[in-house]
């Protein structure tokens, strides 16, 4: 069992559709297949229950998925213990932006940001400004880049 049949088998449960789940990994949906029948064949148990529409989890492929989850989240940890010790960043920055923001380049601030730390995943979110702030609150967004509102509009405090 190998942690990419794990990946491979999380995106077809969550996304409960081959063609989808292979374009989210951005692999080749006969690969994907492949890569799922070699795991249930290991496993010697179905996974999924398939027919021409739909996909669904099997009890085995419950089951599974708990484990699958926590194994790709420890192996996840893993990688990112060794990176911190190597002084590296690893994980995702979400970054709302507004379409227009006067006096700042969040494409080339982003761009630096990425050239210096490039294990770092970036996500970017375009929103109006009740949102941004919004999500950031919420924890939806690391950061923003949002024109001035009044005290009345932000219900928060300030985030260095």
């Amino acid at each position: 069992m190998e942690l990419r049949q794990l990946e491979h088998f999380v995106a077809v449960a969550e996304e409960q559709h081959f063609t989808r789940a292979a374009e989210r990994l951005a692999v080749s949906q006969s690969g994907l297949s492949a890569s799922v029948r070699a795991l249930e064949q290991e496993l010697r148990t179905p996974l999924f229950s398939r027919t021409t529409r739909t996909v669904r989890l099997t009890e085995a492929g419950r089951a599974l998925l708990v484990e699958a989850e926590r194994t790709l989240a420890g192996a996840r940890a893993a990688r990112d213990a060794v990176d911190a010790v190597r002084g590296l960043l690893r994980g995702t920055l979400t970054v709302g932006v507004e379409q227009c923001v006067a006096g700042v380049s969040p494409a080339r601030l982003l761009a630096a940001f990425h050239r210096e730390h490039p294990q770092m995943e970036l996500r970017l979110r375009q929103e109006g400004t009740s949102s941004l702030l919004d999500g950031v609150a919420g924890g939806r967004l690391d950061l923003a880049f949002a024109a001035t509102v009044s005290p009345a509009e932000w219900r928060g405090e300030l985030m260095p």
